[in-house]
């Protein structure tokens, strides 16, 4: 007989499963314990490091111990993004900002919080991500679009294409970070080695090209003025479009 198929495993958000008591003789630990926990090792040690062992060792206590909390590590990994999520600084959309502005401060914000956990943003291609923390950020999102001037039926669109690049610009620039932690180069080093690299192989690259600076920008303000731009040439053509 062949091999069955295994079941498609099921998000932690759609089937949640009723919080445990505490277990004798472990009365300090509980989901929210563990699930900070793993957000702390996952920052340290990376995703492809983590394990539920790891995680165990950290809050010392045995590995079955965690599992009687969380059913397993896909569940776990599913409730630290989302308790990243609720990191993320919402705006206040009661101040009478222009509603382009209460997006970029979204944008910003959730940029900021997802570099600061590389981990989570590569979590973010596997699991949903419609934990409570998740959907209040949407639902601020929704509320802010609901101001801007395009119409009901575009407006999720245009919010999906927006964070759309958020994200890809985000993932490429937490990446990229990371290489420099694990080469221990700086950021200046490595962009000077890049562009002499594509120097020497290209005559007619354009001086300056894709790291071209005003004036005495680090790359860090190099890549906040880019990732800015992109958003400004969004809202121009969100409008545009609408």
């Amino acid at each position: 007989m062949g091999k069955r198929a295994s079941q498609p495993r099921e998000s932690v958000w759609l089937s949640p499963r009723p919080a445990r008591k505490h277990r004798a003789g472990e009365s300090e630990l509980d989901r929210e314990k563990i699930v900070a926990t793993a957000v702390r090792v996952l920052d340290a040690e990376g995703d492809a490091k983590f394990s539920m062992r790891l995680l165990a060792e950290e809050l010392n206590v045995t590995p079955m111990s965690v599992y009687w909390y969380v059913a397993n590590k896909d569940d776990l990994l599913e409730l630290a993004l989302d308790a990243v999520a609720g990191e993320i600084e919402l705006p206040s959309i009661d101040d009478g900002n222009d509603w382009r502005e209460d997006l970029r401060a979204l944008a910003r914000a959730w940029r900021r919080t997802m570099v600061a956990h590389p981990w989570a943003i590569r979590c973010y291609g596997e699991y949903l991500n419609i934990g409570p923390s998740s959907l209040r950020f949407t639902e601020c999102a929704q509320a802010v679009m609901a101001r801007s001037p395009l119409p009901l039926k575009d407006r999720s669109a245009a919010l999906n294409v927006l964070f759309q690049y958020v994200y890809g610009f985000t993932a490429t620039e937490s990446r990229w970070l990371e290489h420099l932690a694990e080469t221990g180069r700086t950021a200046e080093e490595f962009a000077a080695e890049v562009t002499g690299s594509m120097a020497a192989m290209s005559s007619t690259l354009e001086q300056g090209g894709l790291l071209e600076r005003d004036g005495d920008q680090s790359i860090g303000e190099l890549r906040d003025r880019d990732f800015d731009r992109g958003l400004n040439w969004l809202f121009t053509g969100m409008v545009a479009g609408g």
